[in-house]
């Protein structure tokens, strides 16, 4: 399938080769203590099952599509998102109260500030329902 791509504007299918590769080593030596703790545990068995609890919970839905658009996302990538960050609550890395299931779209505009905490935890305060 043929797709704009980001990265040079132009139109094309897959992987566009200008797209630029990532130093995955450099990176790794270059993170400080804390972020590595932080990738330590997103790739535990701890995390791995609260993290499909959480899914569970949410219905394998996004909270914010469905709260604020009535809207269900089908066939998108969802990820459980950290209302109070890790680096910040590490103490509530596990919290069920501290979790919320979003799309791509949700959580890149969550981790950027577009949504106040108290509002993502009102959301999962009641169970998930379609509005009618």
């Amino acid at each position: 399938m043929l797709k704009a791509c980001s990265y040079c504007g132009r139109i094309h299918e897959g992987e566009c080769p200008n797209k630029p590769k990532r130093n995955y080593q450099q990176e790794h030596s270059n993170a400080s203590a804390s972020r590595i703790k932080e990738r330590k545990f997103r790739s535990s068995s701890e995390w791995q099952d609260c993290r499909a609890e959480v899914l569970e919970r949410d219905k394998h839905l996004c909270r914010l599509c469905l709260h604020e658009d009535n809207y269900i996302s089908v066939g998108e990538r969802l990820d459980v998102h950290h209302i109070e960050p890790l680096h910040s609550a590490w103490s509530k890395r596990t919290k069920h109260s501290n979790l919320i299931t979003l799309c791509k779209a949700h959580h890149y505009k969550a981790d950027n500030g577009e949504y106040k905490a108290e509002y993502l935890k009102k959301i999962i305060s009641t169970p998930p329902t379609i509005k009618k």
